[in-house]
């Protein structure tokens, strides 16, 4: 915003001032018309002209801010002048008609008037100010020429002229910089708070990317603690088979760009089916369904998961032949418990026995199959066709049947 604008925001600001201060100024010219009748009536009838033109123009002020706001504001300085030259002038004028009158010099002091006016009760701006002063002291000395008074008063009244002048146009200049300041400063903390806002909204973005919607909203609305139960969920772990070997024969910053590109391939799957990611770990991938929003069909969502992240592995080694990597999966469907843990770096977890018998599945698996366990078989086995595996060796849990997808 350039100073024009900044003015003609203030000009805007202060239209009510503004309206009070030229009704008061109406008010004066009145109260100085009935004076002229008092002090000079031999010239009254001849001042009444000047009189007249003087509040003319400040009931044309009156009408466009009244009438004609938006024209008063873009011309608010042209406005403001013209009826600060039309009362300044109108004084001057009339000072060759009472010129061989008594208290002749009477009248002077309404110049000193119209400048204090102008530059403190009216926003005109201080080179419009500046330059009606300046006219103001160039057309008095001029008169001058038009009346015999003695230099001792010539003098003093220009001391006094210029006097004013400087004193009001200080006080303007510095109302003028004030102002310029408070709407830098304005702008600056509108600016602040669109910076705070976009760095808000960033956070948020990210937080939210690194935790469900539901768990991140809770964070930001001041939950300290977050720890849920759920009794029905489908847990999927998935493990890059020959991963370990691959990773010895190529440089990190292809290890690197290949797990990337696996792993969003495998985040695009997980949002197409309505399942949520819970974390990696090294070539590992974890995936739940069914929390932290409840579904009913979890175990058949995380099996269609499991089926398109084998497709984008086959898709992705089509795609590098040189690279041998297969994927392993394992899912498990039952309780446990999620919630955020951390201070520093925030993480979503989850625990309980369906989270170890979930990754037993898939570490006794087989490479470029789908194992599930017989919960999960249970749950799906009207969609989906197995065939049995057998039954296999938990840690704590005994033996437990496995089932092999058949796609």
């Amino acid at each position: 915003m350039d100073k024009t604008e900044v003015w003609s925001q203030l000009v805007a600001e202060k239209r009510h001032s503004t309206l009070f201060a030229v009704f008061l100024a109406m008010g004066l010219y009145g109260i100085f018309g009935l004076l002229d009748r008092y002090i000079f009536p031999s010239v009254a009838a001849t001042i009444l002209p000047i009189r007249a033109v003087v509040v003319g123009s400040l009931v044309l002020m009156v009408a466009c801010m009244l009438f004609a706001p938006a024209f008063y504001q873009k011309r608010s300085q042209i406005l403001l002048s013209i009826c600060m030259l039309a009362g300044g002038l109108g004084i001057i004028l009339m000072n060759p008609i009472i010129a061989d009158l008594p208290h002749s010099g009477s009248y002077y002091a309404g110049l000193i008037m119209v400048i204090a006016f102008m530059c403190v009760l009216v926003p005109l701006r201080f080179y419009y100010a500046l330059a009606l002063c300046l006219v103001f002291l160039f057309s008095y000395n001029f008169s001058l020429l038009y009346h015999d008074i003695p230099t001792s008063i010539a003098v003093s009244n220009n001391f006094f002229l210029v006097g004013s002048s400087i004193i009001c146009g200080l006080s303007n200049f510095d109302h003028e910089r004030q102002v310029y300041r408070r709407f830098e400063h304005e702008r600056l903390i509108e600016q602040q708070k669109k910076d705070i806002e976009t760095q808000k909204q960033r956070a948020d973005n990210l937080l939210r990317q690194i935790l469900p919607d539901p768990i991140a909203t809770r964070l930001m609305d001041g939950t300290h603690t977050i720890a849920d139960g759920y009794a029905d969920v489908t847990v999927l772990f998935a493990d890059l088979a020959g991963f370990t070997e691959f990773s010895s024969t190529v440089s990190p910053r292809t290890l690197v760009r290949l797990l990337n590109q696996i792993f969003s391939a495998f985040d695009e799957v997980a949002q197409r089916c309505g399942v949520e990611k819970i974390k990696t770990i090294g070539d590992a991938y974890m995936a739940a369904c069914g929390l932290p929003d409840e579904v009913d069909d979890h175990a058949e969502r995380m099996v269609r998961m499991a089926i398109g992240m084998r497709e984008e592995m086959a898709r992705i080694r089509a795609e590098f032949p040189e690279h041998a990597l297969d994927i392993r999966i394992g899912i498990h469907t039952g309780p446990c418990v999620a919630g955020v843990i951390g201070r520093q770096r925030f993480i979503y977890d989850l625990w309980g026995d369906t989270v170890n018998l979930a990754s037993r599945m898939e570490s006794t698996g087989i490479t470029g199959q789908i194992q599930v366990s017989e919960t999960t078989w249970l749950r799906t086995r009207n969609t989906f066709s197995y065939e049995p595996r057998g039954e296999l060796h938990a840690k704590g849990k005994g033996t437990i049947k496995a089932y092999l997808l058949k796609v």
